[in-house]
């Protein structure tokens, strides 16, 4: 009987002992900063404390997987069984987090009747216990599970609340260290999101933009990511991101030898198809098998360790303009629902960055044919004379309606034009355009700038959409030295004298075009050999702040001092050039038409 009490003694004092050094674990649990950490604790200190043979912590990975982040005393069999499995393997790991309640194997008998593929003759028990969420979900978020072998080991009821205590401040940490994880992956996304706008921002080579952004997501949202657009309704590959330039090599070689299929059922040729996102959480060797067209296809694709995929559409206003798919390999990371609207929100910015860049292409070429119609495609070739212009927009897209002409008339006089149509954009353009054909086409008739200035008032008045204007028309003889100008509120030409001398154009001034019936009156001047004529739009002399009457002066000004200009050593096209920068500072508000007459010197 004594035997037996000191025995009994013996185990409650083993037992209490056993409690107090688990509970010294629980402190230390709680201290865990990682994954490794706290499985390290609960395999090696909780199982030496249990004087367990084997112990694992399995922690869930999606819906359906569990990995282990922690083993002591497995075989290497079993750690690759169990490094990452599906959560329906026979076993109590599997059972315990789908039912959410501790599974107790007390020998040999009961495992065979539970899981007999488990069954490997060896008498063992063991014990499994869930790792229960918190709060709103208490889904188990994984197990902890410890074996022993050669014995049947019935823990105490004390000694299982415990382990409970156990599980529980490890399902603790697990949410922890998710939620940080999260933030951070969210800290990080942000980041990511913030400069890939950068990126986008940064140019209109839409090609080298999201070029870049494909690097900037490898490798830490993905393993590879590929940019691809559509062109004339086909889906082009624009670029593909490793770390490894071997690996993207390889991928290239994929893509030429086996181009994707535009009518298959999956891939990116299907996000395309219908502007919806395509997640593939695990990618598998059957999908591999499916989607590849011969053997070396297959044997390549498996090369590249595909794992799971996540495609979204490059939407803009409703277009869907190419695809983006992040795909991890070697990192083992699995895309879940969660990844989709970060995905999806890179994906909208860069479609607007693909978008803003075809605008801007489509404006470019819209400025360019209009500009194009206000100006001659070239001035004439004269002899005698020498002819020079310039043109400066303000903006690299937008058009303003300042046009001009020079026309040799048929008995051999000159007709020069300089005008300004009001306002800014493709609808004064157009106004420009046409009220320079209908200029050229009026001039037929008379090309004296009083009765061409007339005439041009009423067009505009038989013609509403072309807004007010200013305007200078000219008529020069060069076989009596002399010329005319009439000057419709638009800045007046510059006369410089063949001694170097400068003035202003000042008589023959009149109201806008397009005020009204009105008398217009021409100004007659000599105009001889060695004379030049400046004409030009009130961009070169109108600047915000500054009063009009200066800055006509501080042309006349440069002018007079030739802007460093040498006749003898440089053309009449390096002289407006000069004049440009000279007067034009680097805001520029409006667009700039300059346009130089010379007679050469007798």
């Amino acid at each position: 009987m004594a035997s037996r009490a000191a025995a009994a003694r013996q185990g409650d004092a083993a037992a209490s002992s056993r409690l107090v050094a688990l509970s010294a674990v629980t402190a230390q649990l709680a201290q865990a900063d990682d994954l490794a950490t706290m499985s390290d604790v609960i395999t090696r200190e909780a199982g030496r404390v249990l004087e367990a043979d084997a112990a694992i912590v399995v922690v869930r990975e999606g819906p359906r997987l569990l990995r282990a982040h922690g083993t002591v005393g497995l075989t290497p069999e079993q750690i690759t069984q169990y490094s990452v499995f599906d959560l329906d393997l026979e076993g109590p790991l599997g059972e315990a987090v789908r039912t959410g309640a501790v599974v107790r194997i007390r020998d040999r008998a009961d495992l065979v009747a539970r899981y007999p593929s488990l069954d490997d003759g060896v008498e063992r028990s063991s014990v499994t216990l869930p790792l229960l969420g918190r709060g709103d979900d208490t889904t188990a978020l994984g197990a902890m599970a410890f074996r022993f072998d050669d014995r049947c080991v019935d823990l105490a009821e004390d000694e299982l609340a415990v382990l409970s205590v156990l599980a529980d401040v490890c399902a603790a940490t697990v949410q922890r260290l998710a939620a940080e994880a999260e933030r951070a992956e969210q800290e990080a996304r942000l980041q990511f999101l913030a400069d890939a706008s950068t990126v986008l921002a940064s140019t209109t080579d839409y090609h080298e933009t999201l070029t870049q952004v494909a690097g900037l997501a490898v490798p830490f949202h993905a393993d590879w990511c590929a940019v691809e657009v559509l062109e004339a309704g086909v889906l082009r590959s624009l670029t593909v991101a490793h770390v490894d330039p071997a690996k993207v090599a390889l991928a290239r070689e994929v893509q030429s030898r086996w181009p994707s299929d535009p009518e298959r059922p999956s891939g990116s040729a299907v996000v395309a198809r219908t502007g919806q996102s395509l997640l593939i959480e695990e990618v598998t060797d059957e999908m591999l098998v499916e989607g590849t067209r011969d053997p070396e296809h297959l044997r390549v694709a498996r090369e590249l360790g595909l794992r799971s995929a996540l495609s979204v559409p490059l939407r803009a206003h409703e277009r869907v303009l190419g695809v983006l798919t992040f795909v991890s390999a070697e990192s083992g990371r699995r895309y879940s629902a969660a990844d989709i609207p970060f995905a999806e929100d890179l994906g909208r910015r860069a479609a607007l960055a693909i978008d803003n860049a075809e605008l801007y292409s489509e404006s470019r070429r819209v400025a360019a044919e209009l500009q194009a119609t206000l100006s001659p495609q070239e001035l004439p070739a004269l002899g005698g004379w020498e002819f020079a212009d310039l043109y400066q927009q303000s903006g690299r897209t937008e058009v303003g309606g300042d046009f001009y002409d020079v026309d040799v008339l048929p008995d051999g006089r000159l007709a020069v034009v300089m005008g300004d149509v009001m306002g800014r954009g493709v609808d004064a353009a157009v106004a420009g355009s046409r009220l320079r054909a209908a200029t050229r086409v009026l001039m037929t008739q008379d090309p004296h700038p009083d009765a061409l200035a007339t005439a041009v008032d009423a067009f505009m008045e038989r013609d509403p959409l072309i807004p007010l204007a200013s305007a200078a028309y000219l008529l020069l003889d060069e076989d009596h030295d002399e010329a005319w100008a009439t000057v419709a509120g638009h800045p007046p030409p510059l006369l410089v004298r063949a001694d170097g001398s400068t003035e202003f154009m000042e008589l023959g001034r009149s109201p806008l075009l397009g005020v009204g019936p009105t008398e217009r009156a021409a100004s007659a001047f000599s105009f001889g050999p060695g004379d030049m004529l400046l004409l030009f739009t009130d961009g070169l002399v109108e600047r915000r702040g500054e009063d009009l009457g200066e800055r006509l002066r501080e042309l006349r000004e440069v002018v007079a001092e030739g802007v460093r200009f040498d006749a003898r050593e440089g053309t009449l096209g390096d002289f407006l050039v000069a004049l440009a920068e000279r007067m034009l500072g680097p805001e520029r508000h409006d667009d700039v038409a300059i346009l130089a007459l010379r007679r050469q010197p007798a």
